[in-house]
């Protein structure tokens, strides 16, 4: 197996357990306690970044050429999505002061770079296919007829 397809499986996979984890945490500074809520939890874009990091995963294990550039696609969707929730709670922690009490949660990074390491590696194999393309054969050598 190429290095292409080991990455691209490898981020694939950290996206997938990043939506399991904490994508933010909140901190009760008086009780001293703490809740988080992992990327599954996340109305629709949790879920859509599990499903476009799970369909990225099964198109880069095939590894053919338009099933590459539909798991770089994949990784791109589940990038977007995973970075629309960063955005809105960075902006939600900058706009209301409550650094001391949310914080954005290390699952929420794993997905980003999961998804990142998938469009990576599903370049690399495309690459790689390219380079191992089959070569066209050259024409058949014709005898002369004999007269």
């Amino acid at each position: 197996m190429k290095l292409g397809r080991i990455l691209g499986i490898v981020g694939a996979l950290l996206a997938v357990v990043g939506v399991f984890l904490p994508w933010a945490t909140a901190t009760n500074t008086i009780t001293n306690t703490s809740a988080s809520a992992s990327g599954i939890s996340v109305p629709l874009f949790g879920v859509l970044v599990l499903l476009f990091s799970v369909l990225g995963l099964v198109l880069v294990l095939v590894g053919k050429r338009g099933t590459c550039i539909g798991a770089l696609i994949m990784g791109i969707l589940a990038f977007v999505f995973a970075l629309i929730v960063a955005a809105i709670w960075s902006a939600i922690i900058s706009t209301f002061g409550v650094g001391d009490v949310l914080s954005i949660g290390y699952g929420l990074y794993m997905s980003l770079a999961g998804s990142i390491i998938l469009m990576v590696g599903s370049v690399m194999t495309l690459g790689e296919l390219k380079q191992i393309a089959p070569q066209m054969a050259p024409p058949p050598m014709f005898e002369q007829p004999m007269q």
